[in-house]
Parts: structure tokens; C-alpha cells; sequence
């Protein structure tokens, strides 16, 4: 059955070291039929094949990617649960495009530049691909329906015409495409202290946060340095706000110590997404969170299903201020693919 997943955004800007915002506004991943395809902020493009079918044997995944030069080679990954090392042959419609080789078994064949253009422009004109072994046995299968439409949108995206550098678009001469903006952060590292919150200090931003309502049976708090400020040592704490078959939620807070040994928290700042369960509930919530201390990054990732086929995912970088958006990927329809497509990035630099 074809489930649809759907994720709501908050746009917003900031800055760091008195460089200027950039406002966030992750690409838009759009559905053709049988494909999903979307390109992020710097215009790096991808499509992915999506299956009707849950069964992973007659599966085959199909992943389309080119970064914004539209020069630049296409990349082509196929891939099947049943491949092995070896030689395969790609068909559509049963008409044999191409050999692909599989170095290793369980890695995907790949294909690039003028291979890979061959077959994708063969996959536009087709109803269905196949993958099948040296003695004809069909091991992998994908539909077309919206492939052409998928490819032509990051033709379209891309500003790509014509046979020398457009996927299916062959015609006529490149367009000036969206110009691409891939923010820089620069942010100041941390240098971690010992001063963390004890078990009381914990427990009484529980017992007054909005996740009180949500936390059940036994609870695990977590608390990181954050470094020191001219108002004394601060801290990020992930709070347990409730947990389902496969989410645990977070909500996120910063704290700081004064002079007195006194812990004050307040919810953390995003300068996208994080929102919380309701309007009313003024924390940012993130799910299935994880603290990297060594890139000072928060990450977080949503499945809308067990099979982690679909939902979202997004990492940030603690700036000395709030945390700012690094990377963002989505996948919307419940259909298969485990590849979500990339939505946001931005470079990020460290200095002491």
C-alpha cells in the first residue's frame, strides 16, 4: 500500500561573527508518478526510482544524481538485494541497453558520464527497466512512469540543453538555471568544560518543561558542554519528551551556570525547523537526536515508517548562539527508498 509522508518547514536566518544571514530555504522534492527527484540549495540534483511493491526481490533501486554544473558527469547507481560480483545487463522494455559490472557483492553497479547518459535517455523513452544476470535470470525491476518528468526537472532545474550536457532535454541551448547559494558558517569551536547540571537541576526543568506531559516509565536525560561564556559555563541537554516504536523525542534546551552555581535553561534557537509537537509548546523538539561533540553538531532524523523509507533528516551546527542548519534531506512517499534526497547544505568552518 503507497503511504505519503509530509513535513512542514519554518524558514529563518541568522548570523555568525557578524557575517550575514542567509535565510534558509531548503529545495522543494517533487513527485512524478513513479519517481521522486529534488535538488538542494547549491542545485546538486537527485531522482530516485520508488517501488509499488514491498518486496525487496523484485525491487531494483535506481539512484540519479549530477551536482550543478551541468557538465559535470551524471552518476547512475543501480542496485538489487539479489546482485552479486559479476556482469549484469540493463534492459527496458526487454531490449538490452547496456552491461554494468558489480565489483563487489551488496555495492551497487554504477555507471558515469556517457554510460550512464546512455541509459538514462533509454529510460526517459521506456515503461520499465531490468537488471538481469549472464543466463537471463530478471533480478531487479523498476518503473519509468515519471522518469522522463523527473530527469527533465533537473534539466530544467539545472539550466541544461541541448545533447552535450541536458539529460533529456536535447534539444535547444542552456538556460541560466536557479543560481546556486551554498552558505558558509563560521563558527568558533568549543572548548568543553566540566561544569554539567546535577540530577536536581535536571529534574526541575522537567518537572516545568512542556515534556513533562510526555515523559512515561523511565526517562534518560542527557547533558553536553557547550563551553564557557562571559556569563559562565553553558550546556545543551536533550530531554526525554516522549518516545514511539522507532522516534524517541528530544526537547532541546541550552543552559548556563552563574556565579552562584545556579543553573538556568531556556530552549534552544534554530534558525530552521525543530518545531515542536504544537504552537503552544515553545521548545524545539528534535527526534532521534545525537550530539557530536567533536564538529559540535546536533543531528536528527524522522521515519514516518519502521522500514525508514521515508522522512526527514537534518544536522546543525552549535555557532556559539544557536544552532544553525548544516545539512537537510526528505523523502516523502513510503515507497521503498531508503535513498532520501538531499534538500540543504552548507560549508561549515571551525577556528579557534
Amino acid at each position: 500500500m503507497q503511504k505519503t509522508w509530509i513535513g512542514l518547514a519554518i524558514i529563518a536566518a541568522t548570523a555568525t561573527l557578524g557575517f550575514p544571514a542567509v535565510a534558509v530555504t531548503p529545495g522543494k522534492v517533487q513527485i512524478f508518478k513513479d519517481w521522486t527527484v529534488g535538488c538542494d540549495n547549491g542545485l546538486a540534483c537527485q531522482a530516485v526510482a520508488l517501488s509499488d511493491t514491498e518486496s525487496e526481490a523484485e525491487n531494483m533501486s535506481i539512484i540519479v544524481a549530477r551536482s550543478a554544473d551541468a557538465d559535470t558527469a551524471l552518476t547512475l547507481d543501480l542496485s538489487s538485494s539479489a546482485l552479486q560480483a559479476g556482469g549484469y545487463q540493463v534492459r527496458v522494455d526487454g531490449k538490452p541497453v547496456l552491461d554494468v559490472l558489480v565489483p563487489t557483492a551488496g555495492k551497487p553497479a554504477q555507471l558515469r558520464g556517457p554510460s550512464a547518459l546512455k541509459l538514462l535517455r533509454a529510460m526517459a523513452q521506456g515503461n520499465e527497466v531490468q537488471l538481469q544476470n549472464q543466463r537471463g535470470v530478471q533480478l531487479g525491476k523498476a518503473s519509468l512512469a515519471g522518469a522522463s518528468a523527473a530527469l527533465r526537472y533537473i534539466d530544467a532545474q539545472q539550466g541544461a540543453a541541448g545533447p552535450n550536457n541536458a539529460i533529456v532535454v536535447t534539444s535547444g541551448t542552456p538556460k541560466a538555471g536557479r543560481r546556486p547559494l551554498v552558505p558558509a558558517i563560521i563558527a568558533r569551536k568549543i572548548i568543553p568544560t566540566d561544569a554539567l547540571p546535577d540530577t536536581s537541576a535536571l529534574v526541575n526543568l522537567s518537572d516545568t518543561s512542556p515534556c513533562a506531559a510526555e515523559r512515561f516509565g523511565s526517562t534518560e536525560d542527557s547533558a553536553y558542554s557547550l563551553g564557557s561564556s562571559v556569563d559562565g559555563p553553558r550546556v545543551l541537554v536533550l530531554l526525554n519528551c516522549g518516545a514511539g516504536a522507532y522516534n524517541f523525542s528530544s526537547g532541546i534546551y541550552t543552559g548556563r551556570r552563574d556565579a552562584e552555581g545556579a543553573w538556568t535553561f531556556e530552549p534552544a534557537q534554530f534558525d530552521y525547523g525543530a518545531t515542536g509537537f504544537t504552537a503552544e509548546s515553545n521548545i524545539p523538539i528534535l527526534v532521534n537526536a545525537n550530539w557530536d561533540a567533536a564538529t559540535q553538531t546536533i543531528s536528527s532524523y524522522t521515519k514516518a515508517r519502521g522500514l525508514g523509507d521515508c522522512g526527514s533528516s537534518e544536522s546543525y551546527v552549535w555557532d556559539g548562539h544557536m544552532f544553525r542548519l548544516t545539512a537537510a534531506s526528505f523523502m516523502g512517499e513510503c515507497r521503498g527508498s531508503t535513498d532520501w534526497i538531499p534538500t540543504w547544505r552548507a560549508e561549515v568552518r571551525l577556528i579557534n
